[in-house]
């Protein structure tokens, strides 16, 4: 270990009150978020003095605290205190009180409550914070817990995400109302089979398949679109074949393990956004692939983008529809020779549903269902972040409380 990760472990065991701890492992991580900025996390797992001998690597004993900090920020990330049990010095952290909590989590991330961070569910002794502006919800947001035993001592501290300041933000006020987004709410409610376990069958139901709006109306934006990272690259490319490839191809184990050295984290590498080149380097090599596993699918795949991955680039596509669920692949291509590494394929998931009796014939029309539906769907004001950009445009958030079966009527709440 190094003298700067040992400086690190000397402040943390003093700050946070580690005397009867012994520094065990230590590792680093790098971690890359949606704006394409690296952290990298220094992972330390302290045992307890008296159990500091043990020395199976899978296995951390009760108490052991496990402290996950920034190594170029010194910011601690993550604390955990194994089976929730701790040998803490008694005052470092708070107790269960809600306000003292607010207060130790501000001084923890140099944030104000309701400016940036606001609660969202506390129970007896665990605690939930997300992201916010002013007390508005954003998307994507930020995620605070801290959550302490039943002796009232500090078992977890996490904090994870995005939380956007006032800068970020594109002010306006909110305009927009149920009845402003009754058309734009038809558009969304949709006919799924969905599968019941317990009985082994499908179900049709009506659902309002959540969206959000921009204030103006001039934008709808789907929650998945917004973790898409900044170098995903967005394709809508339809493989077709006159006869199938003679690809040999060979699966390789792949190691997407995070992990990187000490030097690697200090020079601060990050992952190089896809050129157009390895774009068209990737498309053939995918569907070389695709065609040689499924010669007879010519037209049935169609790539819809790809990212990198350590160094890998990543092709996904998307197949034939199953009842709700798309067919689903991931190939994963070596970024240096351009050559298929191995592959994922999701029909074995829908292989599982595949003796399921099925549905009974619909009754009740799309109209009918908004109707049952419009006095539970929530619109909500949400900042969203706009695609590749560190901008917080004004959204409605729209989503519904319920579900309606499309044979009886009924309402179904989840």
């Amino acid at each position: 270990m190094n003298e700067h990760i040992q400086a690190i472990a000397a402040e943390l065991q003093d700050k946070y009150g580690l005397e009867h701890y012994e520094l065990k492992r230590n590792h680093i991580f790098s971690e890359t978020n949606m704006d394409n900025k690296t952290s990298y996390i220094l992972s330390l797992e302290w045992f307890p003095t008296n159990q500091v001998d043990k020395d199976d690597e899978d296995f951390n004993p009760d108490g052991s605290a496990v402290m996950d900090v920034d190594l170029h920020t010194n910011k601690l990330r993550r604390i955990i205190f194994v089976n929730d049990v701790s040998y803490a010095i008694e005052g470092i952290f708070p107790t269960p009180e809600v306000e003292e909590v607010i207060d130790w989590v501000e001084g923890m991330t140099d944030m104000m409550f309701g400016r940036q961070f606001k609660l969202i569910e506390e129970s007896e002794r665990k605690f939930t914070f997300h992201a916010t502006v002013d007390n508005m919800e954003v998307a994507p947001t930020g995620n605070i817990e801290v959550a302490f035993n039943d002796r009232n001592q500090l078992t977890l501290f996490s904090i994870d995400g995005v939380f956007p300041t006032e800068d970020d933000i594109e002010w306006e006020p909110f305009s927009l109302t149920k009845e402003d987004l009754l058309e734009e709410m038809k558009q969304h409610v949709e006919l799924v089979e969905t599968p019941i376990e317990e009985e082994e069958k499908w179900v049709n139901i009506w659902h309002l398949k959540p969206f959000f709006i921009r204030n103006d109306k001039s934008e709808i934006i789907l929650p998945e679109e917004l973790f898409n990272l900044n170098t995903f690259v967005d394709l809508d490319v339809n493989l077709k074949w006159e006869s199938s490839s003679t690809y040999k191809f060979t699966p390789k184990d792949i190691d997407f393990s995070t992990e990187v050295s000490y030097e690697e984290a200090m020079k601060k590498v990050t992952v190089t956004p896809i050129s157009e080149e390895e774009v068209e380097h990737c498309l053939e090599e995918t569907k070389k692939l695709v065609s040689s596993l499924f010669p007879k699918d010519s037209g049935i795949w169609t790539v819809t983008g790809m990212y990198p991955e350590k160094d890998y680039i990543i092709t996904e596509l998307k197949g034939d529809m199953f009842k709700p669920y798309q067919r689903k692949l991931k190939v994963i291509i070596s970024r240096d020779h351009y050559k298929a590494a191995n592959y994922w394929d999701n029909q074995f998931i829908l292989d599982m549903y595949s003796s399921y009796k099925e549905s009974e014939d619909t009754s009740i029309t799309k109209d009918d269902a908004l109707e049952k539906m419009f006095k539970h769907i929530n619109v909500t004001p949400v900042y969203v972040k706009e695609n590749k950009s560190n901008r917080y445009v004004l959204c409605a958030k729209v989503d519904c409380d319920i579900v309606i079966d499309s044979v009886t009527g009924g309402t179904i709440r989840f």
